[in-house]
């Protein structure tokens, strides 16, 4: 298989010896790629003058993709191929900077003609009377999940504002880059997912930037660190879907609000944010098959088919992610304009008698019911057809749903105890990698509860929120601001039913 970008294989830099050459496919047939027979530049060059470079090699080839498979780093000039039979005739479009490091890569840009095997190929050469043999290694992770992150491009420019590296290399499965043969001098280093392979920057691409310049030398032997994010202030609407059959539910920009909610034209107010990230609108009493939706200047174009207006409103119990509560919830693919309580009855399971209850105003897409006896766990919720009405008109379901309530001896709490190191930030109660439960932390805060916990195992992440907005904030090349740190406390805390546990959170970068 050939790889559509150069920068695919550039973690397999290697330097010294004659040219690589290694298989990345072939059939079961032929394996073999071609070989160079003869060159007239040989790995390790030094004064090179030459305007063309022939490579020679033991069979009849193809070229695949030339203007995008063979380039040269760093890229001062465009490589030209020619094929005459055997041999491969490369120039250069201008001339080459003199006494510095090139290296020249072929990657999978020369096939065979009988089974179309190809391979990756490197010549390193000087236009000046030295190999420039400076490394540099860098490390790239996920700057809010902490997750290794490969295939990301890691580039050294000469200015802070230049748009292309003059070096650069490509992370591996391990998070690893590794720039090879750098002429000393100082950079800027960036590292970005260069989604569209144009080696630069797009503002909607995962990124992490390094606004002071680095020195490139003898000495440089440290692994930079690389945390990459996307922009908040790029983040766009996206993910739209209609639920059916009386919803949209779409992610919206980190705490974005919108003066102008418009729903085939006609102003909305039946709209919520459930989330910092996200929106809920109703849809209404619309009958057309197209939901024009309007968001500010944004405008979004939904199919709305007929089995999905015509999809059944049925309740779904929401069971409570922390917390002994006598507070019942239920909701709906709709908005709730009417609750009748007479159509609602709750049964006590273990002796068949009914439990008393009120029904609290409507809140969006959820029905709420406050038990007045919460003695009673064991539960039987029935809803009769037509008792619930909606923003659409439209009506519930007959139907039953089983409860099971949690009793406060059942569950545990934590008591999070915080050195002195941690000042601020929003403290995160996780189990299997889901946000249970978040604490705000400011000056002075020696410990912080988690009370009426399911038990299990729990376990933590710390949110420097450097900007007291009260949430996670990624990197902002306009500022210069770095993406806030997430810390993750990786040793696990056991909760236990009726036990109060204590844990002092010792830091795991």
């Amino acid at each position: 298989m050939a790889f559509k970008h150069p920068l695919i294989l550039f973690f397999l830099l290697l330097v010294g010896g004659c040219a690589q050459v290694g298989t990345i496919s072939g059939g079961a047939k032929d394996e073999t790629p071609p070989r160079i027979k003869k060159s007239t530049l040989q790995n390790g060059s030094v004064n090179f003058k030459d305007k063309n470079i022939e490579l020679t090699f033991d069979e009849f080839v193809q070229l695949n993709k030339p203007t995008e498979n063979i380039f040269l780093v760093p890229q001062d000039a465009k490589v030209e191929a020619k094929l005459s039979k055997k041999t491969l005739i490369l120039s250069f479009s201008n001339e080459l900077q003199t006494n510095t490091t090139y290296t020249l890569y072929l990657n999978a840009a020369v096939k065979d003609v009988s089974e179309g095997n190809d391979s990756l190929m490197q010549f390193t050469f000087s236009t000046g009377s030295k190999i420039d043999s400076l490394v540099l290694h860098a490390f790239v992770s996920d700057a809010f999940s902490n997750q290794i992150q490969n295939k990301v491009v890691v580039g050294l420019f000469d200015s802070l504002k230049a748009e292309k590296p003059k070096y650069f290399c490509q992370s591996d499965n391990s998070g690893l880059a590794k720039l090879t043969s750098l002429k000393a001098g100082n950079y800027y280093c960036k590292a970005f997912t260069d989604k569209n392979n144009d080696l630069i920057i797009q503002k909607d691409e995962a990124q992490d930037i390094l606004f002071n310049p680095i020195s490139v030398d003898t000495n440089s032997k440290d692994t930079l660190k690389f945390r990459i994010s996307t922009p908040r202030f790029l983040d766009k609407i996206k993910n739209t879907q209609i639920l059916a059959p009386g919803i949209i539910a779409t992610h919206i920009p980190n705490s974005k609000t919108f003066e102008k909610v418009k729903i085939n034209g006609i102003q909305s107010t039946d709209y919520f944010y459930p989330k910092k990230d996200s929106l809920v609108l109703a849809i209404g009493q619309i009958t057309e098959n197209t939901i024009q939706v309007e968001l500010d200047n944004d405008t979004l174009l939904l199919n709305y088919a007929q089995k999905e207006k015509i999809k059944p409103l049925k309740a779904k119990y929401v069971e409570l992610e922390n917390g002994a509560s006598s507070l019942i919830k239920l909701r709906f693919t709709d908005f709730v304009s009417t609750v009748s309580a007479n159509g609602i009855s709750i049964l006590n399971m273990k002796d068949s008698t009914n439990v008393p209850f009120e029904v609290l105003a409507p809140f969006f897409v959820e029905v709420h019911i406050q038990l007045l006896d919460n003695r009673s766990k064991d539960l039987r919720i029935s809803l009769k057809d037509s008792c619930i009405q909606f923003k659409s008109k439209r009506f519930n379901t007959k139907e039953q749903l089983a409860v099971n309530l949690k009793d406060i001896k059942e569950l545990g709490s934590l008591d999070v105890k915080l050195s002195s190191s941690i000042n601020n930030g929003i403290l995160q109660l996780l189990q299997k990698g889901k946000v249970i439960d978040e604490k705000s932390i400011k000056d002075g805060v020696s410990s912080v509860p988690f009370k009426n916990l399911l038990p299990g195992e729990y376990s933590f992440r710390l949110i420097i929120d450097s900007n007291l907005d009260g949430s996670w904030t990624p990197i902002n090349p306009e500022t210069q601001s770095v993406a806030e740190e997430a810390l993750y406390f990786s040793t696990p805390v056991k909760v236990r039913a009726n036990w109060e546990v204590e844990t002092t959170l010792k830091l795991n970068k």
